[in-house]
């Protein structure tokens, strides 16, 4: 937790790192502060290639076929603002019927999988899920000097 911070009141980590493998058996790793990725916000690798997501000089860069390429997205999103990317897929869920993006369903879940990495640090060992704990493991091993901003 150090060089932790505050989000809204509440102390967040300072990085963290963990290992997710999903029921399908599809694996990923979460690193996030200190361990992050160091050119992309997400890194997808799959059997035939990488994809980044989130560069600072490349919002999206393809690896396939031995060579990196960064497309273009200018004909894909009209919008560079995130926030009204969202809305309007907000609008476009409720004419059609679908999950939007930033659906309540999908935060709960990725809350589960921080709150998750958390509890993993408490027990020093595998979390399965569904989450079975209703406090906090990051405030309560700051709260029992265990951890420390």
């Amino acid at each position: 937790a150090r060089e932790g911070g505050e989000i809204f009141g509440v102390p967040v980590e300072g990085s963290g790192l963990s290992w997710i493998r999903y029921q399908n058996g599809v694996e990923g790793l979460l690193a996030t502060g200190g361990t992050a990725l160091q050119h992309c916000q997400n890194r997808l690798v799959g059997t035939e290639g990488v994809l980044e997501v989130g560069g600072k000089e490349n919002p999206l860069r393809v690896f396939t076929k031995g060579k990196w390429e960064s497309p273009g997205l200018d004909d894909v999103v009209a919008h560079k603002d995130a926030t009204v990317l969202s809305v309007l897929d907000l609008v476009d869920a409720v004419k059609t019927g679908r999950e939007p993006e930033l659906s309540g369903r999908k935060a709960l879940a990725a809350t589960e999988l921080i709150f998750s990495t958390y509890e993993s640090s408490r027990r020093r060992g595998k979390v399965t899920l569904p989450l079975d704990v209703d406090d906090s493991a990051l405030l309560a091993m700051l709260e029992d000097g265990t951890m420390a901003l």
